[in-house]
């Protein structure tokens, strides 16, 4: 009972390793999300925004402010009335005052909205600044996985290249022993043989090189002995343009529209009440000289009558600012929409070229399958046969190029429309 659950224990840790040894450009993408802190600069941006609304709030709160002066004049505040037996009082020359201000907004054309508005409208664009990024990130990770799926499939068909030359490398030796065949298609093959592995350990190079590239973008500690998982993407042919690029251009010109009613705000009237308390020597009658308490309230209204088409002026502004917008979103949609058409047509491209590319490879598999029975009656030499090969190995490849490249042209397609 033991030695089975030894057994299974062994059996779900190398199968865990497997697990561990495999890598998808889903979870690359997601990993250099991660590594680049895309999510925690988002947190942030929330965090500023939260900010920014509740300092805008108290506007609509009552203020408080505490006052306090002290003054000396040069003259004194007398009345200049000679009464027999009177004698006039004087103010004193300075005054001396600590009173809380108090003031309350009623009516102020919804100044606190317009503001949380505008400010919201700007983290927003904060964002959609960051969603670009990332699609950068994300284009550029895709191109690095694409090319190490090309240097991988490479491998393979040079391996199977070189497995093919090993057996016919053999059976000539056994030929040449026997003294029916001649060194010189052994020298040949073997020389055939030294290239492929020279273009192999180019490609390990280039492997090595990429994975260090992928592995400062995700993070990750990368090795050549991962697998790297083909992904099927569907084609998305929705006509909704998704980029964020796009979005920006919607939210700035939000924010010139949110700005245009924060400048028609200024010609609204202002309504308010407000008022003081605190303590005076001399109070609110000057011609008391003790330390007195001062109370005062009342109601304010303010209005900009004119403003010498100030307000006009900074509209108009506003408006140009949207045109432009309007004009560079446009040019941007073409952008998009020309990638669109010639990414499409890259896709219909490969899948023409896929249709052909398996008879090819058959035909060429007959071709080597004749060449290898001549070489050994001797009726072909051992270059047309390594030619032969190199033939066969290039349709084989083409074939996997062909898949990779569709893939990359769905998954570009795929992230242009914003998917």
């Amino acid at each position: 009972m033991k030695y089975i659950i030894l057994v299974m224990l062994g059996l779900f840790v190398s199968l865990s390793v497997i697990a561990q040894q495999s890598l998808t450009l889903d979870s690359c993408i997601q990993a250099a999300y991660n590594h680049m802190l895309f999510d925690e600069q988002s947190k942030l941006i929330e965090e500023g925004r939260g900010y920014a609304i509740e300092g805008n709030q108290y506007l609509n709160f009552p203020g408080l402010e505490l006052n306090g002066t002290v003054t000396i004049q040069n003259e004194q505040l007398s009345i200049p009335i000679a009464i027999p037996g009177f004698t006039a009082p004087e103010a004193p020359l300075n005054f001396n005052r600590l009173l809380i201000n108090f003031n309350q907004a009623i009516y102020n054309g919804n100044l606190a909205a317009k503001k949380k508005l505008i400010d919201s409208l700007a983290f927003d664009e904060q964002h959609q600044l960051l969603e670009i990024e990332k699609v950068k990130i994300k284009s550029q990770v895709i191109g690095v996985y694409a090319t190490l799926l090309i240097i991988g499939t490479n491998q393979k068909i040079l391996q199977g290249h070189v497995s093919v030359l090993d057996k016919k490398y053999a059976q000539l030796k056994g030929a040449v022993e026997a003294g029916v065949s001649t060194n010189f298609k052994l020298q040949i093959l073997e020389a055939e043989r030294l290239q492929l592995q020279q273009r192999m350990d180019e490609l390990v190079y280039n492997e090595q090189s990429l994975l260090s590239v992928l592995s400062n973008y995700t993070g990750l500690d990368l090795s050549s002995n991962m697998e790297l998982v083909m992904p099927a993407p569907e084609l998305s042919l929705t006509t909704l343009l998704n980029r964020p690029e796009l979005l920006l251009f919607d939210t700035k010109k939000d924010g010139l529209e949110a700005k245009k009613a924060l400048v028609a705000n200024s010609r609204l009237p202002y309504v308010g009440l407000f008022g003081s308390v605190g303590l005076g020597n001399p109070g609110y009658n000057v011609f008391d000289t003790s330390i007195r308490p001062m109370a005062m309230g009342g109601l304010v209204v303010k209005w900009s009558v004119w403003d010498w088409s100030k307000t006009k002026s900074e509209k108009a502004q506003l408006v140009v600012g949207q045109s432009l917008l309007d004009q560079q979103r446009g040019r941007a949609e073409l952008a998009f929409e020309r990638e669109l058409i010639k990414q499409l047509s890259e896709v219909e491209k490969y899948q023409k070229l896929l249709a052909s590319d398996e008879a090819i490879i058959e035909a060429q598999k007959m071709v080597s399958i004749s060449m290898s029975s001549e070489l050994s009656n001797g009726t072909a030499t051992a270059s047309d046969y390594t030619s032969q090969l190199n033939i066969e190995s290039s349709a084989k490849l083409n074939k996997e190029l062909h898949l990779i490249q569709k893939m990359l042209a769905i998954l570009t397609y795929n992230t242009i429309k914003g998917n």
